[in-house]
């Protein structure tokens, strides 16, 4: 008889054990689910006018949203639905969307500096000029 109930014992530990895996498997399960996102998100009209953009592109639409906002979307719905289409599979340049937004006749500067090699850095112009002049 008392091996019977020994054998009883480490039977219900198994229960036990599984029941405790079980329920340790379920909250990881619970954790991974509530970290990934649940549903791959759609990029928005801007996300893909900036996957399209290159070479300064991202600073001349940032410009031009913080010159004309409301216009800036307008554009950038067109130039994403053309993506989205099919029917823009180039990439668009920075100096292309300025120009796009001077016919439209929106008219906005760009910060630029000439940046030029001295004594093994990069520096703007104006600095090396500055400081010739000081020399």
């Amino acid at each position: 008889m008392a091996k019977e109930s020994g054998g009883q014992k480490a039977m219900e530990e198994d229960a036990d054990l599984k029941l405790l895996e079980q329920r340790k498997l379920e909250a990881i399960r619970r954790r991974l689910k509530a970290a990934a996102p649940s549903e791959k998100k759609e990029k928005t009209d801007r996300q893909v006018v900036e996957g399209v953009l290159y070479d300064r592109g991202d600073e001349v639409l940032d410009a031009a949203y913080s010159f004309y906002p409301a216009e800036t979307e307008r554009l950038v719905q067109e130039i994403a639905g053309m993506v989205r289409s099919g029917r823009l599979n180039d990439k668009v340049a920075g100096g292309e969307l300025l120009s796009i937004f001077r016919q439209l006749g929106l008219r906005f500067r760009l910060k630029t500096s000439i940046k030029v090699m001295d004594q093994g850095k990069l520096v703007d112009l104006s600095e090396k000029l500055g400081r010739r002049e000081r020399e």
